[in-house]
């Protein structure tokens, strides 16, 4: 029994290791920077930066997280966990998606209603996000993402743009202070051995 508590406590401590790179936390940093800095500035190049931005996760893990930590192959009950996770966001995504429809539909929410209801959308996803993932900083991500949405719908721009902006440069630098922490915590296998 002991031995399958200690099974569950490391493979805890490497799932959770997958997220202390900080490239999670620069994706949503970058996309919610992005995202404000395009509505501040009309420019469509901020646009295409957000592409940059998805291509963060995949590269950052492939180039720089595994080489360092390796590849983790998880076990059955972090697979069924992952599996309701997909299943909560695809009916999610749905869910919005049909309420972004209703006013085609003529059956239109009243406007001040939108955004109350899209910054909830936003902070029960974020918190399914981060209790399926074991990701904590996800719960304060939510909040913030809700807040400036809250503040879009409230005052529109610049003040919603702006907070989207301030609080992607937030999220983006504590994506980077965790980067910086795990290069030094994991260096690459070739520079302990000169060492």
């Amino acid at each position: 029994m002991e031995k399958n508590i200690d099974l569950k406590e490391i493979e805890k401590k490497a799932w959770t290791s997958y997220f202390e790179d900080g490239l999670w936390d620069v994706f949503m940093g970058l996309m919610m920077l992005t995202m404000g800095i395009r509505a501040l500035t009309d420019n469509v190049w901020f646009t295409l930066m957000i592409f940059t931005a998805v291509l963060v996760g995949p590269l950052g893990k492939k180039f720089i997280t595994i080489p360092r930590i390796g590849l983790v192959k998880f076990g059955p009950a972090r697979k069924v966990k992952q599996k309701k996770l997909v299943a909560v966001l695809i009916i999610s995504v749905l869910a919005i998606t049909a309420l972004l429809l209703l006013p085609h539909s003529g059956l239109a929410l009243p406007k001040t209603l939108i955004s109350p209801i899209m910054a909830i959308w936003i902070a029960v996803v974020f918190s399914l996000l981060a209790y399926f993932l074991d990701f904590g900083r996800l719960y304060a991500y939510g909040l913030l993402f809700a807040t400036s949405e809250v503040l879009w719908g409230l005052f529109g721009k610049p003040i919603g743009p702006i907070a989207h902006t301030v609080f992607g440069t937030v999220i983006l630098l504590i994506g980077l202070a965790y980067f910086i922490r795990f290069l030094r915590k994991y260096p690459l296998p070739e520079e302990v051995s000169n060492d």
